[in-house]
């Protein structure tokens, strides 16, 4: 159910560039699922959302790419479950872990798709640079979503789902 909703709000966000809300819900899958079937929801919701793209399907690198920096988002959520944590603390993982998972993804993403067309290294550090700008938007991006809107999502989710 997760991998089918990340997948949806992804298509649904796509004409948005840079803003997108598949890490939030599959850190939300975290979150619920625990870190295997979190890692699992992402998975299959990168292939779906990132391998079916009508968009055109990505190639065999960037799509594992894809996968594997999506993968933080559920690590995220799970590791969040297992926290002690008060409101203060609860937004400051928030936004480091937005951050850092956005960097994670945009660096793994940024770096193979020079390399799945051929670039030399110097072609690869143009990529990073040229794709600074569109970072830092998907980094504010998911930093607001993670702070502003996950924050009410877990009090569901922990009014409806025992703990441990």
């Amino acid at each position: 159910m997760f991998a089918a909703v990340a997948a949806a709000v992804g298509y649904i966000l796509m004409s948005v560039p840079n803003i997108e809300g598949v890490t939030a819900v599959l850190f939300v899958a975290g979150y619920v699922l625990n870190f295997r079937l979190g890692v699992l929801a992402a998975v299959i919701a990168a292939l779906l959302y990132f391998g079916l793209n009508p968009q055109g399907g990505m190639f065999p690198p960037l799509l594992a790419a894809q996968v594997l920096g999506i993968a933080a988002a559920p690590i995220a959520g799970a590791t969040l479950r297992s926290l002690k944590r008060s409101n203060p603390i609860l937004y400051l993982y928030l936004g480091l872990s937005a951050v850092i998972v956005t960097i994670w993804y945009d660096l793994l993403t940024n770096i193979a798709f020079p390399l799945s067309a051929g670039f030399d290294f110097r072609g690869i550090m143009v990529t990073l640079a040229a794709g600074i700008p569109f970072s830092l938007i998907h980094i504010a991006g998911n930093t607001a979503v993670f702070v502003l809107i996950i924050p009410a999502v877990l009090k569901v989710v922990d009014r409806y789902i025992p703990s441990g």
